[in-house]
């Protein structure tokens, strides 16, 4: 159900921005155009074959912007809202699927969830968009062009997906503080995810402790935009950061920290970068955003599950421990399978990349990487990219936004679980 709700967004979205372009605005775009540009906004990505800035009209900039909210929110959560919002009740159907989009098993709390997601997002959207609106303004844009471009940035950034209306993103504000400082504050609110939110909210309203779940995702996002800052520092110093005053330099690395972890905004260009701050990069968009959140990647808890299991194995430990919590093992298995498919996914995109367009593998592997992770950083070179190789894109963005798990789960009969169990067996590793 929720791959048939993606792909039919995206069709309709397609249709509009084809339609939009053709018939109101005489800026025609290509139909292989639209199902990209479509895609890439429902999986909140942010890659571009065509310039949003020139060649699409405000009313397809709108289309987009909808398809952002729509994919950022997830599709069960917006019919969810739509069919509240019309005087439907929520059946334990429907709970089930709104509950399932985020990765939670059961029914219950279903609707309390809705309603805090609700408030929630739009809410810092609303004081996102006061912010950058007061940005822009100081930067010397008129009133009505600062309002509408602050509404964008602000549903953009929180639903880490990376589109912009300005010709070269947010380029020009490598030496502003507030506009770039906003933008921060919503990729890391959208991206840690929705029932984290929830968890601490509560526990702020009843003086509780939060859950081991939320104290896990918020030390694994604070560590990896640290060290993501501080290797970004030593690696573009003197390459992709040099030019601009030292406050500037970390301000910057700071801002590609976040972004890189799925937003796809970019106030210095990747392709300025250096190879290692490429690996650096590539390596954070992997990673990505935390679960039920408006991010892609492997997620932040499948990193630290992996960590911790790896610990535990080092030290002999017959369980996977943390924080006085045991972590069950289908929760490391899950993990292992999760970032498994998703290296191998991504990696195969890249090499048939690399069969059928002339650029270089390294430069293929950065798109494909952003692709797969919902990003929407490029090097550069989507828009060159052949009616093939913008497939091979499209597909990266669906399955990484919909889940690779949750993709093959439609592909793969589930076996039936049987009392059997074998004899073990020793099989050397390392």
């Amino acid at each position: 159900m929720i791959v048939t709700g993606f792909l039919l967004v995206i069709l309709v979205g397609a249709l509009l921005l084809w339609l939009s372009g053709k018939y109101f605005y005489n800026m025609p775009i290509s139909v292989e155009d639209a199902v990209f540009m479509s895609t890439s906004a429902v999986c909140v990505t942010g890659l571009a074959t065509i310039s949003l800035a020139s060649e699409m009209g405000m009313g397809s900039q709108l289309i987009i912007l909808a398809l952002i909210q729509i994919g950022g929110l997830g599709i069960m959560t917006a019919v969810m809202m739509l069919g509240i919002a019309v005087g439907r009740r929520m059946g334990i159907k429907s709970r089930f699927f709104f509950l399932g989009g985020f990765g939670l098993d059961g029914i219950s709390g279903a609707v309390r969830l809705l309603f805090m997601l609700a408030k929630y997002t739009f809410a810092a959207e609303i004081a996102g968009a006061a912010l950058l609106y007061w940005g822009f303004i100081r930067h010397g844009m008129p009133v009505a062009e600062s309002f509408y471009c602050a509404v964008f940035h602000s549903v953009s950034a929180f639903c880490n997906a990376g589109f912009s209306p300005f010709p070269d993103g947010l380029n020009g504000f490598s030496l502003s503080v507030i506009v770039p400082a906003t933008v921060m504050m919503l990729i890391i609110l959208g991206g840690i995810g929705f029932p984290v939110f929830a968890n601490c909210w509560e526990s702020f309203r009843n003086k509780k402790r939060i859950s081991h779940y939320s104290k896990l995702v918020i030390y694994l996002t604070f560590w990896l935009i640290a060290v993501g800052t501080l290797m970004l520092l030593i690696s573009d110093w003197d390459s992709g950061l040099a030019g601009l005053p030292r406050w500037a330099r970390f301000s910057n690395a700071l801002f590609t920290s976040v972004t890189t972890r799925t937003a796809g905004f970019d106030t210095v260009q990747p392709s300025s970068f250096s190879g290692l701050g490429k690996v650096l990069m590539i390596v954070l968009m992997i990673i990505g955003a935390s679960p039920a959140s408006t991010g892609g990647g492997i997620k932040t808890t499948t990193l630290g599950v992996l960590a911790i299991a790896a610990w535990n194995e080092m030290l002999g430990r017959d369980e996977n421990n943390f924080w006085h919590r045991k972590i069950a093992n289908s929760s490391v298995r899950r993990a292992l399978t999760m970032a498994f498919m998703y290296v191998i996914t991504f990696f195969i995109g890249a090499v048939v990349l690399s069969l059928i367009e002339d650029f270089s593998f390294e430069t293929l592997l950065f798109e494909a990487v952003s692709a797969m992770g919902t990003v929407g950083l490029s090097i550069g070179v989507t828009p060159e990219l052949s009616v093939a190789g913008k497939m091979v894109l499209v597909l990266l963005m669906f399955w990484g936004r919909v889940g690779i798990l949750t993709f093959f789960a439609i592909l793969i009969k589930e076996e039936k679980k049987v009392d059997i169990h074998y004899t073990e067996v020793e099989i050397p590793i390392g």
